[in-house]
């Protein structure tokens, strides 16, 4: 077996030590003697050899990995992947390989209805629109529900009403996506001039203002924020500003007592500190029944089986706006011409998956919204914004969605 040289790793490639004594050895073998110059050309020959095999080794690891991770996330539209992304986008994502997708169900998801299928019905974008004001419900906790109606702090913690009774109606509302493609857009000015306008998680204002405005009137907020130590979200001020609604994932079949006891992250410990430290601010929690009912209509809605678990901040947060305005204008959660593979406007972390997804059913919830809007491709491109009507604007009569 060759010994290599001690200090190999110092981004030098040394020769082993058995290779330098053969060469050193056989220099007058067959009676010729083997110039310097070629020993050199043989060693550097040696050297691109060995370089060679691993890079052909690493990169074959890469694309097995980048293969698997897309065919997580791979879209079941072809035209609406290859305006939003591209061409190679889609082609990156195939071959998909179900099982892995169906393998992952932390959450017991169990599907039913049409969707998974390539011969579900196909819904309009009015008809979509209206499937969701029908099936999805927007709720959040409150102290009258169980457990929490047994519990000493939830009367003194808990809103004693929903959210969509607090707050709304709005006229014009702005979701802003932390999205890489949001720096340099300019859209600030025109992000500020909503009535209402949600953030999400730790996504700041200051510093970015020209790009992403300096209003917010909710913060969603996952529970992996709200216990990270990273994102001080008890001392930090910015949370301390506007309406805080967080969520956490809840097992598809499990009652609020089950999510209770066995939250994602402690949701309930972080809240009750929060609330007690800015007891005058409006603080809200989602009914998990809320999440699973918006991922079953994205599931109902797709030819083929999506991740099974909850969907993303960006879509709840729509939902939720639509819930509470006449207009909602959502901003780069459809990427427009600046899509960047960079994560966040306010970090430096870059990766595809922020924008494909991998954990969240995101590629086909951006396929959903994509349906549903009802502004322009233009739009789309050029601003990164999509145009939703809120649900007290919709009218659906049957007669109303057949003529729209």
């Amino acid at each position: 077996m060759a010994h290599y040289h001690a200090d190999r790793g110092r981004g030098d490639e040394r020769r082993p030590e058995s290779y330098s004594v053969f060469l050193s050895n056989n220099k007058h073998t067959m009676g010729y003697k083997i110039p310097g110059a070629a020993m050199d050309r043989v060693s550097l020959l040696w050297r691109l050899r060995r370089r060679a095999r691993r890079g052909t080794i690493c990169m074959t690891f890469f694309c097995i990995s980048m293969a698997l991770l897309y065919a997580l996330c791979a879209e079941n539209s072809v035209p609406v992947t290859d305006a939003i992304f591209g061409v190679r986008a889609r082609t990156r994502a195939q071959p998909r390989t179900h099982s892995v997708i169906k393998a992952m169900n932390k959450y017991g998801v169990k599907v039913s209805g049409p969707g998974g299928t390539s011969n579900r019905p196909k819904l309009s974008g009015p008809e979509l629109l209206c499937q969701v004001k029908e099936k999805v419900e927007v709720t959040t906790l409150t102290a009258d529900l169980q457990p929490f109606s047994a519990l000493s702090w939830a009367p003194l913690l808990l809103p004693p009403q929903q959210l969509t009774s607090d707050l709304g109606p709005y006229k014009s509302c702005a979701v802003v996506s932390s999205a890489g493609s949001l720096r340099n857009s300019g859209l600030g000015k025109e992000i500020d001039s909503h009535d209402s306008v949600l953030r999400f998680n730790a996504a700041p204002t200051n510093g970015f203002e020209k790009d992403v405005g300096s209003k917010t009137t909710i913060r969603l907020i996952n529970s992996q924020v709200m216990a990270s130590d990273d994102h001080r979200f008890l001392s930090s001020s910015l949370y301390s500003s506007g309406v805080l609604v967080a969520w956490d994932p809840a097992p598809f079949s499990s009652n609020l007592s089950q999510w209770y006891n066995h939250t994602d992250y402690p949701i309930f410990i972080q809240y009750q500190r929060y609330r007690r430290l800015h007891p005058q601010q409006p603080f809200y929690i989602l009914h998990p029944r809320f999440e699973w009912q918006l991922w079953q209509r994205i599931q109902d809605n797709m030819a083929e089986p999506i991740q099974k678990n909850p969907p993303s901040s960006g879509l709840l947060g729509t939902i939720l706006m639509m819930s509470l305005c006449e207009v909602v204008h959502v901003y780069e959660f459809l990427p427009s011409r600046r899509k960047t593979e960079l994560c966040h406007y306010f970090q430096r972390f870059y990766d595809a998956a922020c924008t494909l997804g991998a954990y969240h059913p995101l590629l086909y919830e951006k396929n959903l919204v994509k349906r549903m809007n009802q502004g322009s491709d233009r739009d789309i491109y050029i601003h990164g914004r999509v145009t939703l009507p809120g649900f007290s604007a919709m009218n659906c009569t049957a007669k109303a969605v057949r003529e729209h």
